[in-house]
């Protein structure tokens, strides 16, 4: 179990690093858009493609995240109203169920880029393989998934300062 959690600590700890780094790509894309349209009066056309494609990235990486702390698990206007004896069997329920959501979410999401990658398509502007863009969402699925999985164990095992009671 020790392993698995360092492993997860570092997971997080590149979504983090990651996250951080894309925000910053988009504030800059963005900011130097609006810049460059307004003063030279030309318009960066990439950036729209890019500044999409980072915000699913962004998105699906911040719920995985969400997901570490049970944020996405647990909806506590029910849970915090169960006797404490159904808690757990509900976090295992609600974990389960958005772990197969996640699952969807996953094969879709690679059905997606194989196709991009059989087909060969290609963005419209800056002519990259689409199937980059695409595979931010298997990449946020399996990130997510690990979370739930992670999130569970901790509650099942008492893990983490009781995450139940927070």
């Amino acid at each position: 179990m020790k392993v698995y959690k360092k492993l997860m600590n570092a997971l997080a700890a590149v979504e983090k690093v990651v996250l951080v780094v894309t925000t910053l790509l988009i504030l800059v894309l963005t900011v130097g858009n609006v810049f460059s349209r307004k003063v030279i009066h030309r318009s960066w056309s990439f950036t729209e493609e890019l500044v999409v494609a980072v915000f699913v990235l962004i998105t699906l990486l911040a719920a995985a995240l969400s997901c570490r702390e049970g944020g996405l698990v647990n909806l506590t206007l029910v849970t915090d109203r169960l006797p404490k004896k159904l808690k757990k069997p509900s976090v295992i329920l609600i974990t389960v169920l958005s772990i197969i959501f996640s699952v969807i979410l996953f094969k879709y999401g690679m059905d997606k880029v194989i196709t991009q990658l059989e087909n060969g398509k290609r963005t419209f502007v800056l002519n990259w393989p689409e199937w980059i863009f695409w595979s931010f969402v298997p990449i946020g699925a399996g990130c997510m998934i690990l979370h739930l999985i992670e999130y569970c164990l901790d509650v099942c095992f008492g893990n983490k300062n009781d995450k139940e009671g927070k």
